[in-house]
């Protein structure tokens, strides 16, 4: 016999539980192992179909989990008494229709601030049904309302009234938390920026990126796990972070690389699961001839594969700790004012100048907003959208910005570095 488990219950140094699925459920044989282990409670909602009343009650089910600590709502399961029941057969799913998109757009309609949920369609084992379990993150956002901003629900963990409505003092709580948890991230970032700044000084055009979840709350690992990790993750044939360059700092491990063959460089980690990479660019020939007098211009490469090695070292880092959550990625390129850089290839001497690629301004910055199940080292769609942003003020040609040579030369830069 062989079965496949993907859940399991993490307990924070607060003593609550953070994390359900480790990775997205895939088979029926993942529900009926779930349904197993857990009846209806403050985390855990079944639902036998997607009617007209489900989805009604959709919006107050996912905010109320948004409001409290997270939860799963599983459609397709008969739950009496909040006790899910076999056989497990799913439900009939109308025709053609998109149900992650049908819960989306129930969502962004009716709750405010938004919430948007991970639905994932499950097929069963009896023919023309499915299972769509909805996963939700607690939020650093809440209060989050319904019915036009009226009214606030939270958990109760009652199966026979999972939700209720929020009392003042609870509501006043709940904006408390997501100050709290902004307050914490800019914390974390402002300490990590600091040492990266005493550590790679300035003064020369540099990069940073940094990942972090979006409302931190409590560590995802501990301070041996994260040097562990950093120690035993291959990357390119080495490990994320050469031994010699690993120091213990608060709350995790930074890294000062100095490498023959690349730009000196900081790499921080910590157990919140905050990622910083500071990065001095190096400046190479612009054409690509031998000829000594010539401009110079930023690596571009420089960039780009410092962006790659860090989300392929976050999707690691948080695939291991059981981190699916929302992530916040923000890139900044520092000093570049009046500076070219090519992000072309260039297949004759004559097709640029360095007046094509430079900048005219001193930072360049870009935030985007992602999840952890959406940064796998196999997808470029997220770094094609940072550095289509980031290379922008570097396109000077009086022509149609080349968004889709970037992306083809970034493709075929991933191919070429195969194994990673």
């Amino acid at each position: 016999m062989h079965s496949v488990v993907v859940f399991r219950i993490k307990h924070s140094e607060e003593g609550r539980p953070t994390v359900l699925f480790t990775e997205r459920p895939i088979t029926v044989q993942h529900i009926r192992d779930f349904c197993a282990r857990f009846n209806e409670g403050i985390r855990v909602e079944y639902k036998s179909t997607f009617d007209r009343n489900v989805r009604e009650a959709l919006p107050k089910i996912v905010s109320s989990f948004a409001n409290s600590q997270g939860g799963v709502l599983v459609i397709g399961v008969n739950a009496p008494n909040g006790v899910p029941q076999p056989p497990f057969n799913g439900f009939a799913p109308q025709p053609r229709e998109e149900l992650p998109l049908t819960v989306e757009n129930i969502c962004l309609q009716n709750i405010n601030p938004p919430v948007l949920p991970k639905p994932t369609v499950v097929p069963s084992d009896t023919p023309g049904q499915v299972f769509l379990v909805i996963e939700v993150e607690e939020s650093g956002e809440a209060p989050h309302a319904i019915e036009n901003s009226r009214k606030v629900f939270v958990r109760t963990g009652n199966a026979g009234h999972p939700y209720e409505f929020a009392e003042v003092d609870l509501i006043i709580d709940l904006v408390k938390r997501r100050s709290e948890r902004l307050d914490l991230r800019e914390r974390l970032l402002k300490n990590t920026e600091q040492r990266a700044g005493r550590n790679l000084p300035t003064g020369a055009p540099f990069f940073q990126i940094s990942i972090c979840p979006t409302f931190p709350r409590t560590p995802i690992s501990s301070s041996q796990d994260v040097w562990d990790f950093l120690q035993g993750t291959p990357y390119r044939g080495q490990t994320l972070a050469p031994l010699l360059t690993m120091r213990r700092i608060p709350e995790g491990v930074g890294c000062l690389v100095t490498p023959k063959l690349f730009p000196v460089h900081y790499l921080e980690l910590n157990k919140f699961g905050l990622l910083l990479l500071r990065s001095l660019f190096s400046e190479i020939p612009f054409y690509e001839s031998s000829h000594k007098q010539q401009p110079q211009q930023l690596h571009f490469r420089d960039l780009f594969h410092s962006l790659f090695k860090l989300t392929v070292c976050a999707e690691r880092f948080y695939r291991a700790r059981g981190f699916r959550g929302s992530l916040l990625i923000r890139t900044s390129l520092h000093d570049v004012m009046g500076r070219p850089m090519r992000f072309l290839p260039a297949h004759h001497l004559s097709d640029y100048t360095p007046e094509d690629f430079r900048c005219q301004t001193d930072i360049v910055s870009v935030e985007r907003l992602t999840d952890a199940d959406l940064i796998g080292a196999q997808s470029l769609d997220v770094l094609i959208d940072i550095l289509s942003e980031l290379t922008w003020p570097f396109w000077q040609l009086h022509r149609e910005y080349p968004s889709d040579e970037l992306q083809a030369y970034l493709e075929r830069t991933v191919k070429e570095m195969g194994r990673i």
